[in-house]
Formats: structure tokens, C-alpha cells, sequence
């Protein structure tokens, strides 16, 4: 098994737990506040998906999202942005206005589109630093000041930007498309498991 493979293997995973995560996910329990201060299943489900399309297509591949295809540019989860640097009445907002069956197809549409993509490249790719700078200039929702602090800085973005001078394509397909998706698929099970206890 090649890094390629292994990549692709790791997305399939993150997928595979989405499901199972989420499959079983009630309308109420998308919006519902399990503990103050922490955001909303819906929310999080909702920048899972976009946090993995907008690494592979805008930072990597400076191509359209999926969320900018038919037939999801006018569905529920076409929101702006990632959720990244939303305060909590947007974040409030985005849980509110998902469908889950919508937002779930738009999360494997995404994920067949990374894999299949993935698919085609070598492992040099992986070590290519893109422009990302030039790839936001054409995105006004990659340009707020929320989002440019939380994007910006970091243990990974830190290190790498010290040692390689910006991040490598790995870094996204990695932290941001795995690792970090991984984080929230745990939020996402605590807080459901909250919610069915009616703990608060």
C-alpha cells in the first residue's frame, strides 16, 4: 500500500463512521442544544462535509467546490463558507436550514469526488505546496477576518509553514480531510449520546 492508497483508505474510513455517526440522526436532535456553548450536530455534520470539499477543491485543486455543482448549489447545505470563523447565531443557522438526507448525500458526493480524484495523482503530489493565497483571492467567504485567524495559525500550519514555507498538499489531506473530521465525528457521538440521555 502506496500513501496514496493509504489516503484513500483514510477518507473511506472517515465516511464509513459519518454514517454510522449520523445515519440514525433524528430531525430535533440536528438543532438541539445539548450543552451550552457547544454547537449543534447539524452544524458539525455540515462543516464536516464542507471543511473536506473545500481542502481538496479550493486549497488543493483551486477548482469549483461540489457545493458549487448541480445539483447541491441550490440544496440545504449550500451555505457560504466552511463554517470556519462563524459566530453561533450562524452556526445556529446552518443547523436549522440542513436536511439531513441532503446533507448526507452532499457528504459522500464530496467523498467520491476526493477518492476518485485521489485516485489519479502520485505521491508527489503530496509534498506540493499550492498557492492557496491566490486560490481564496477568488472566494469572499475565504476572506473574513474569522476565518483567515482560525486558518492562519495553528500546530500544523505553524510547523509547516516554519520547516517547508507553506502547506504541503498532505497537510489538507491529512489534518484538515481526516485528523480533524475524526475530532468531530467524536463530537458529534458525545453530544448525540447527551442528548438521548437527557443529560444537561
Amino acid at each position: 500500500m502506496n500513501a496514496i492508497e493509504m489516503l484513500t483508505q483514510l477518507l473511506d474510513t472517515v465516511n464509513l463512521r459519518l454514517h454510522h455517526s449520523a445515519d440514525d440522526l433524528l430531525p430535533s436532535e440536528l438543532t438541539a442544544r445539548a450543552l451550552t456553548g457547544v454547537n449543534t450536530i447539524g452544524f458539525i455534520v455540515w462543516h464536516m462535509a464542507r471543511s473536506q470539499d473545500w481542502a481538496v477543491n479550493t486549497a488543493i485543486r483551486d477548482l469549483p467546490e461540489v457545493v458549487t455543482r448541480e445539483p447541491w448549489r441550490y440544496s440545504s447545505v449550500a451555505v457560504a463558507g466552511i463554517g470556519t470563523g462563524f459566530d453561533s447565531s450562524e452556526a445556529d443557522d446552518v443547523a436549522r436550514r440542513v436536511d439531513l438526507p441532503d446533507l448526507l448525500a452532499y457528504a459522500d458526493a464530496v467523498h467520491a469526488d476526493s477518492v476518485e480524484w485521489l485516485r489519479t495523482q502520485s505521491e508527489s503530489l503530496l509534498d506540493e505546496i499550492p498557492d492557496v493565497a491566490a486560490h481564496y483571492a477568488r472566494h469572499a467567504e475565504y476572506q473574513t477576518a474569522g476565518f483567515r485567524a482560525e486558518m492562519d495559525s495553528g500546530p500544523e500550519h505553524d510547523d509547516a509553514v516554519g520547516r517547508k514555507g507553506g502547506l504541503p498538499a498532505w497537510v489538507f489531506l491529512t489534518s484538515v480531510a481526516v485528523t480533524h473530521l475524526h475530532r468531530h465525528l467524536g463530537e458529534v457521538d458525545l453530544i448525540k449520546d447527551v442528548i438521548r440521555r437527557g443529560v444537561s
